[in-house]
């Protein structure tokens, strides 16, 4: 059932940047003229991450809390392990940080809960994944995931924004892990699937089906992923779900969410308006909901 709710919130650094208007109309204007060209240029921009080494986002571990080191893909996987109780993992997006999470990790402690947040390789304040501090894919935030997984087992739950909804279930079933039992708190999701990449792409530059037509081979290939395949819609997750989704998301659309609550058989939509992407993060409303949903309370 979907519900709506607003709530004012301090501002957080977006990680999904559009195009400056002239950037748009160069490819506007390459599909009709360009479209090869043009779709090797987002071959290789898909996979960079926002703001390079020197500005991407960081967090900090919280007082009290146990920092750690992991071996990913021959990267150090830098996080924090915090509090005592159930276990949730808290899981950034696509260049994010364990920082995104901060007030919800901080409200779940509170409430009784063992919160481990981590960095992705090349991301927050992890090392440089396989492909460089200023690229990286979804299945090395998989292979963050599944590390952690490794080290700490299976959660109670696990609350994921953004990319890192995708790759946490991913990663979940990857390690054997049956979600079923978990209680899954997915905010913004990227959904995955040519549907998601295509909608997460528009919002940046526009993108016809000429260029990604051509575009979707050149990121399956350098990824070694097939994007239809790698889904949240297929299949369906049966675990208790909470889906925190604002209508004017631009990245993610909300309709994203509604088609996944519409997928998953015990998924609740929340429909918030005018937090965006990010904002919903450091909403207190969402923050209040997402704790009584992971607690049970």
């Amino acid at each position: 059932m979907a519900q709506q709710q607003g709530a004012a919130a301090p501002a957080k650094k977006s990680t999904t940047v559009r195009a400056p208007w002239h950037v748009r109309a160069a490819f506007a204007a390459a599909e009709r003229f360009a479209p090869g060209p043009a779709a090797k240029v987002l071959s290789k921009l898909w996979f960079k991450v926002p703001g390079g080494p020197e500005k991407r986002l960081r967090g900090k571990a919280p007082a009290g809390a146990e920092v750690f080191t992991l071996d990913c893909l021959g990267s150090e996987v830098w996080g924090y392990d915090w509090g005592e109780g159930p276990l949730v993992y808290l899981v950034h997006g696509w260049g994010g940080c364990t920082g995104d999470l901060d007030f919800i990790g901080a409200s779940l402690v509170a409430n009784g809960m063992r919160v481990v947040a981590f960095d992705a390789p090349s991301h927050g304040n992890s090392g440089p994944g396989p492909w460089g501090p200023d690229y990286s894919n979804g299945p090395h935030l998989v292979g963050a995931m599944s590390a952690a997984l490794d080290k700490f087992g299976a959660p109670h739950a696990v609350v994921a924004h953004s990319m890192g909804c995708l790759t946490s279930v991913l990663a979940m079933r990857e390690a054997g892990f049956d979600p079923v039992g978990t209680r899954l708190a997915m905010i913004a999701p990227f959904i995955g699937g040519t549907s998601g990449f295509n909608d997460t792409l528009g919002a940046i530059v526009p993108v016809g089906p000429r260029i990604i037509g051509r575009l979707i081979p050149m990121a399956e290939q350098r990824a070694d992923v097939e994007l239809s395949k790698i889904t949240l819609l297929d299949p369906p997750v049966e675990a208790p779900a909470l889906i925190v989704h604002d209508k004017g998301d631009r990245p993610n659309p909300f309709r994203h969410a509604e088609e996944l609550a519409a997928a998953w058989p015990n998924a609740e939509l929340v429909g918030t308006s005018g937090l965006g992407h990010r904002k919903v993060l450091v909403s207190p409303e969402v923050n209040r909901r997402v704790t009584a949903f992971i607690t049970g309370r």
